[in-house]
């Protein structure tokens, strides 16, 4: 594994050619976040953590496939759109709790993942599990989530982190797995940062 002194020294060689300001300000950046968790070079070691949970999931027996509505039976049933009374109660809790008076334009379930997936009349796309536990969130192109949405998706922890390093009001979009934590984030050097499930700082993708 190389070292946080071998990438930094890496990544101020990759923008050499930037001005200076953005230079130092990338530089910066990443100090800052080297700061409060442990880089992890390339994104290898932290997609092969995650690996065994991912062929666990493969093993998992498939719950009977629903038939949605207008099936012609042609073709294999992917996905198709449901009643939002079928989206699971802790689901729809967090729906009224923070998205309520933003009306629902697609309600649909993934028929081999059990993962349901809504979109808002403001933009915002959603995904959740079978459970109705939070999988994604995405805001609509050219705009942040609200802080108060992103202190919902993300642990109270990982979202003093966020504010601490200057992404508070930066952040495009999430995703969560057994991996932990993947954010888009509006940066003029940086698109997406990671962190493991209990905070710590794993990856920097940089533009």
């Amino acid at each position: 594994m190389k070292t946080v002194k071998d990438y930094s020294k890496k990544l101020a060689h990759g923008i050499g050619s930037l001005g200076r300001s953005t230079a130092r300000y990338a530089l910066s950046r990443l100090r800052m976040l080297l700061g409060v968790g442990v880089l992890a070079f390339g994104g290898s070691l932290l997609w092969a953590d995650a690996l065994p949970e991912a062929e666990a999931d493969a093993e998992r027996v498939v719950p009977a496939v629903q038939i949605p509505p207008g099936y012609t039976g042609i073709g294999p049933v992917i996905s198709g759109s449901v009643a939002y009374e079928n989206v699971p109660s802790k689901a729809r809790k967090f729906l009224q709790k923070y998205c309520d008076g933003h009306a629902i334009v697609k309600c649909e379930k993934e028929y081999t993942s059990g993962d349901y997936k809504i979109s808002l009349a403001d933009g915002i796309d959603m995904e959740f599990d079978a459970k109705g536990n939070m999988v994604a969130i995405n805001a609509p192109d050219g705009y942040s989530l609200s802080p108060m949405l992103l202190r919902a998706v993300v642990p109270g922890k990982l979202y003093h982190l966020l504010d601490h390093n200057g992404f508070k009001e930066s952040v495009e979009g999430m995703h969560h797995d057994n991996a932990g934590y993947r954010l888009k984030v509006a940066d003029p050097v940086f698109n997406a940062v990671c962190y493991d499930s209990s905070g710590v700082l794993t990856l920097v993708v940089d533009k």
